[in-house]
């Protein structure tokens, strides 16, 4: 087990989470943006302020977690992609990292474990040899 973590490449699974962490965050950003815009439209000026609040209240606790999960995927496949050796371990890592940066932002609860849970197991399928094909 000591010789699988010093084979990890730890800069690279760090920056990966980070990433993988921004665009999560921006994908909320730019679904919200878009709604917005799109009212901004239909309103021709300025769009009103407690439906957009609504839209990001109602959608953004779904949206978060799922691409969180599906960009960690994402992150465990680039990673596995780079390193020789030790992939489940790069991917499980990986997911425990994002998280654990979704616990610092979310807070503790019970919902920000289940994701925490869920994005592990995003980071080890998407680390798996076979799924590289």
């Amino acid at each position: 087990m000591t010789t699988q973590f010093s084979q990890i490449k730890w800069v690279r699974v760090v920056l990966t989470a980070l990433v993988v962490c921004l665009l999560s965050f921006l994908t909320i950003f730019v679904i919200v943006t878009g709604y917005a815009t799109s009212l901004a439209f239909q309103a021709r000026g300025a769009p009103d302020q407690t439906m957009i609040t609504a839209f990001s209240n109602q959608y953004a606790p779904w949206i978060g977690p799922i691409s969180l999960i599906l960009f960690t995927i994402l992150g465990a496949r680039h990673i596995a992609r780079r390193v020789e050796s030790a992939l489940p371990l790069h991917g499980v890592i990986l997911g425990a990292l994002t998280g654990l940066v979704n616990i610092l932002f979310d807070g503790l609860g019970l919902s920000a474990l289940f994701i925490t849970i869920l994005t592990i197991g995003a980071g080890w399928l998407g680390s798996r040899p076979s799924a590289q094909k």
